[in-house]
C-alpha cells in the first residue's frame, strides 16, 4: 500500500479502477482489507479508494485521545491529497459516522453517500455492546478478543457455516493487531459520537443500509438516520449481521451499485 502524509500522520491507502471515485471507509478496526469483497467488483466501472485510519493497518497509531471529529478531519485531508473530485462515500458502522460529520460540515465535497450499519448517537444498547468489547479487550486474549467481537459481527448461521476458514482469518487479525490502549482510545471515540443536530443539516443524496439481523446496530438505528437525514432513502436487507458487505456480497454489491448509478446517471444529450 502506498502511504500519503494527511493531517499530521502518515495514512497507508489503495486506489484500485478508474472512473467516478468510491470512498470506502471501515467501521472500528478501520483496515482498508475490510473491503476486498467490494474492490475488485467496483474497480471495473469506479476508481476505488481504501485506507487504514488513524490507529489501525499500516496507518500511523499515535496516542489518543481519539474521536470522531480528528477521524472526519483525517479522511477530509485524504480527499483533497488524492485531489478526489467529490467521491461517493460509503461508510460501515465507524465509517457512516465519520461520514455523517464530514457531509454536514462540507455539504459540497460528497457526489453522495452510503450509511451501511451505522448509528447517530449512542444509547444503552450501543452502550452495553461495547462495554462487553472493551471487557473482552482488557481481560482476556486478543485470539480471545477478536472471536468475541465476531459474534456481534456475524450471524449464527454464517459462523456455524464458515467457521473453519473464518477463525484463522481472525487469529491473523490478532497477530496484526495495534495496541490495546489505542483501541480502547477508538471504542471511547465511538461510544461519544453523537450527530442528532448534524443529521438535519446534511444535503448529500444518502442511502441509509443495514441487515433485519444487525444485533450491534439494529434496524432501528438505520430507521433513525433515514428519518432525520433529508430525502434519506432505506434499504434494509432480510439477513447478513453487521457486517453483510462480507456475507451477502452480491446483495450488498447489487445495492451499492444502484445508488451509483442514480448518483451518476449519464446524461443524454438532447437530438442524440
Amino acid at each position: 500500500m502506498p502511504s500519503i502524509m494527511t493531517n499530521g500522520i502518515r495514512t497507508h491507502y489503495e486506489i484500485a479502477g478508474r472512473g467516478p471515485a468510491i470512498l470506502f471507509v471501515s467501521g472500528l478496526g478501520g483496515t482498508a482489507a475490510y473491503w476486498q469483497p467490494q474492490v475488485q467488483a467496483f474497480a471495473e466501472e469506479f476508481t476505488v479508494v481504501t485506507y487504514d485510519q488513524r490507529g489501525a493497518g499500516q496507518s500511523d497509531h499515535p496516542a489518543g485521545p481519539y474521536s470522531i471529529e480528528t477521524l472526519v478531519d483525517d479522511v477530509q485531508a485524504l480527499i483533497a491529497a488524492l485531489e478526489l473530485d467529490r467521491p461517493v462515500l460509503i461508510g460501515h458502522s465507524t465509517g457512516g459516522a465519520i461520514g455523517q460529520i464530514l457531509a454536514a460540515r462540507d455539504p459540497q465535497l460528497l457526489a453522495g453517500m452510503v450509511q451501511y450499519a451505522s448509528w447517530a448517537k449512542s444509547d444503552m444498547h450501543f452502550n452495553w455492546c461495547f462495554r462487553m468489547r472493551r471487557a473482552l479487550l482488557l481481560g482476556s486474549t486478543l485470539e480471545e478478543y477478536v472471536h468475541g467481537s465476531a459474534l456481534f459481527l456475524y450471524p449464527p448461521e454464517h459462523i456455524k457455516a464458515n467457521a473453519e476458514t473464518l477463525s484463522p482469518t481472525l487469529l491473523a487479525s490478532a497477530t496484526r493487531f495495534p495496541a490495546r490502549e489505542v483501541v480502547l482510545s477508538r471504542i471511547d471515540a465511538i461510544m461519544a459520537h453523537d450527530a442528532s443536530t448534524a443529521l438535519p443539516q446534511i444535503q448529500t443524496p444518502t442511502l441509509v443500509m443495514c441487515a433485519q439481523d444487525d444485533i450491534l446496530t439494529p434496524p432501528y438505528q438505520s430507521r433513525l438516520l433515514a428519518e432525520k437525514i433529508p430525502g434519506a432513502q432505506l434499504k434494509i436487507v432480510p439477513q447478513g449481521g453487521h457486517s453483510f458487505s462480507e456475507t451477502e456480497t452480491p446483495l450488498f454489491n447489487q445495492i451499492t451499485r444502484d445508488f451509483m448509478a442514480s448518483i451518476h446517471a449519464p446524461v443524454i444529450e438532447r437530438g442524440v
